[in-house]
């Protein structure tokens, strides 16, 4: 189990921005659960499909599919069990999460922490599950590289892995067997040093042909790495970092981890899908 949701700040600043912005705000059960007035406020729900935060704004915000704009947290799922990362909210009154407080030590509030997390390059929020962590400070968390990212009671295997960001590239990566991430659109994966670097110059040498924002680049600073994409808005092109990433304990690193959908090569795969002794389905 980890120890907060994590969220993408990209993801959730929008949401309490059209929340603030609103003058009117929906009454949900979490508001009721914990007994508040009316206000702007993010509201986390929990449900099969996984842990989301909306906007309690109204008018409402929706999705061209006509169902409510959310931001998920991902995390991993046990395949066999379909156990999640998650924690589950003890209370629906935990899913309340107001945008403005008056903290007597001078704090920063909730919608305050998301627009410096903008502005400061800081790509993640982790989200404490117990409400009596704001009295501590430390319910919000932002941060540039995400936290909680594997299972503790992973198994690793080496295998060979791949997906479209990186242009079909190869790499070797430790892979968590019987893992997968909650959408189950990717593996969880862990690349020693030199496939990173070996993932950094084949991005590197597609950059002159493609399409701007069509690949990242891999950029080392110091023993963190960042993830940059291309924008491009028609005057003017700039790389931006979208995520960073630190080594583990092993040095390894969890490059794309819940964004990027790795997947073993075509070749290992079937080999693996023939092999009645593999730990890894």
């Amino acid at each position: 189990m980890s120890n907060r949701l994590w969220f993408r700040v990209d993801d959730v600043l929008p949401l309490a921005e059209h929340a603030a912005a609103t003058h009117a705000h929906l009454k949900t059960r979490q508001q009721y659960r914990a007994d508040v007035p009316d206000q702007a406020a993010l509201i986390w729900s929990h449900d099969t499909d996984g842990d989301w935060l909306s906007s309690n704004g109204i008018p409402r915000w929706y999705d061209a599919d006509g169902a409510d704009h959310r931001a998920l947290a991902e995390t991993w799922t046990h395949t066999a069990t379909g156990a999640t990362g998650n924690p589950v909210p003890a209370d629906d009154g935990h899913g309340f999460l107001p945008l403005h407080a008056d903290h007597v030590d001078g704090r920063r509030d909730l919608l305050d922490l998301l627009r410096y997390a903008r502005r400061h390059g800081m790509h993640w929020f982790g989200l404490h599950p117990d409400p009596a962590s704001e009295a501590t400070g430390d319910r919000h968390r932002i941060s540039r590289h995400r936290g909680d990212i594997f299972p503790p009671l992973s198994t690793w295997i080496p295998a060979a892995v791949t997906c479209d960001v990186v242009g079909g590239g190869t790499y070797r990566a430790m892979v968590a067997t019987g893992y997968t991430t909650l959408t189950r659109t990717g593996l969880l994966c862990r690349f020693p040093r030199f496939a990173v670097q070996r993932m950094a110059a084949h991005l590197d040498a597609l950059y002159p042909g493609d399409m701007p924002g069509e690949h990242p680049r891999l950029r080392f600073d110091g023993d963190e790495v960042a993830v940059e994409w291309e924008n491009d808005d028609g005057l003017d092109s700039r790389w931006f970092e979208d995520d960073r990433v630190t080594p583990d304990a092993n040095r390894c690193y969890a490059i794309g981890a819940y964004q990027w959908p790795w997947a073993l090569v075509a070749s290992e795969a079937t080999s693996r899908a023939a092999d009645p002794t593999d730990r890894s389905r």
